[in-house]
C-alpha cells in the first residue's frame, strides 16, 4: 500500500515537473517523463504510449489558462490539422521501423544546429513577421509541418521544440506566439492523434495514466499562467536551454543504443 502512494505521488509530480518546463519552452515534457517511466519498470514502447496519453494534458491545461483562439494564424492552425495530424498517424506506425539511435542521432544533430543558429540570431523569436509570408511560403511550411508531425508520431520528445523552431524561424512567429501554437497543435491535438495510434499497436500503462494526467494537466495550467508574467527574453533563453539539453541528451541516447 505504502509502496503505491509512493509510485503515484512520484507520478504526480514528475507529470507537474515536466509540463510546467514543457509550457514555458513548448516542448520537451519526454526528456524529463520517459526516462522516468522507463526507469520504473516499463519497456520503451508501453513507455511512449504512456507518456503520449498523459501528455494530452499539457495542451488541455495549456487551453483552459489561455483560449484566445482568435489569436491563432488560420493558415498555419489549418496546416497543422490537415497535414500535421496524418504526419503524426504515419510517424506512430513507422516507429517500430525506425533504428533508434540513428533517429536520435539526426534529431539530436538537428535539435543543436536549431539552437545554435537562435543564439546566434539576436532576434530570433523577439519580433512577428507573419503579415510578410508567401503563397510558396506557406507551401514549403507545409512540409516542415508534415516532417514535424511525422516525428511527434515517433518521437517521446524533441517535436513540440522542433515545432517552435518552425514556427519562429519559416513562419515568423514572435516566441509566445510559436509556444501557443505548440501547446494547441502538438501538445493536444498531436499528441492525442499519436496516444490513440500507439494505443491500437502497443500497450498503455492505465494504472499510471491518472496521476501523470493530473500532474500535466496542472503543470500546463501553471506554465501558462507563469508565461505571461515573463518577458520575451526569458522564455527566449529558457527555450535555447532545454533545447541545448534536450540535443545532448538525444545525443547521448544514440551514443548508448550504438554503443549497446
Amino acid at each position: 500500500m505504502f509502496q503505491t502512494v509512493i509510485e503515484q505521488v512520484t507520478l504526480f509530480f514528475t507529470g507537474f515537473i515536466a509540463n510546467v518546463l514543457a509550457s514555458l519552452s513548448g516542448g520537451g515534457a519526454g526528456f524529463v517523463q520517459l526516462p522516468v517511466l522507463i526507469f520504473m519498470g516499463l519497456g520503451f514502447t508501453e513507455a511512449l504510449g504512456t507518456h503520449k496519453v498523459a501528455v494530452v494534458a499539457l495542451g488541455m491545461g495549456s487551453y483552459a489558462r489561455n483560449h484566445e483562439l482568435k489569436s491563432l494564424n488560420r493558415i498555419i492552425a489549418a496546416e497543422m490539422i490537415l497535414v500535421g495530424c496524418p504526419a503524426v498517424i504515419l510517424g506512430s506506425c513507422l516507429v517500430t521501423l525506425v533504428a533508434d539511435w540513428l533517429a536520435e542521432l539526426i534529431l539530436g544533430i538537428i535539435t543543436i544546429a536549431s539552437v545554435i543558429y537562435s543564439i546566434l540570431r539576436k532576434n530570433f523569436g523577439l519580433e512577428n513577421h507573419e503579415n510578410s509570408l508567401t503563397v510558396r511560403d506557406y507551401i514549403l511550411g507545409a512540409f516542415l509541418i508534415a516532417l514535424t508531425g511525422m516525428l511527434s508520431g515517433s518521437f517521446s520528445s524533441g517535436a513540440g521544440l522542433i515545432g517552435i523552431m518552425v514556427l519562429v524561424m519559416w513562419f515568423k512567429q514572435d516566441i509566445k506566439k510559436a509556444i501557443h501554437h505548440s501547446m494547441i497543435f502538438i501538445a493536444l491535438m498531436w499528441n492525442f492523434i499519436g496516444a490513440f495510434t500507439l494505443g491500437t499497436v502497443a500497450v498503455i500503462h492505465w494504472g499510471w495514466v491518472p496521476m501523470l494526467t493530473l500532474g500535466a494537466f496542472m503543470g500546463g495550467f501553471a506554465g501558462t499562467m507563469i508565461i505571461r508574467k515573463v518577458n520575451a527574453i526569458f522564455i527566449k533563453k529558457l527555450f535555447q536551454s532545454i533545447m541545448i539539453l534536450s540535443g545532448i541528451l538525444l545525443l547521448f541516447k544514440s551514443w548508448q543504443h550504438f554503443g549497446g
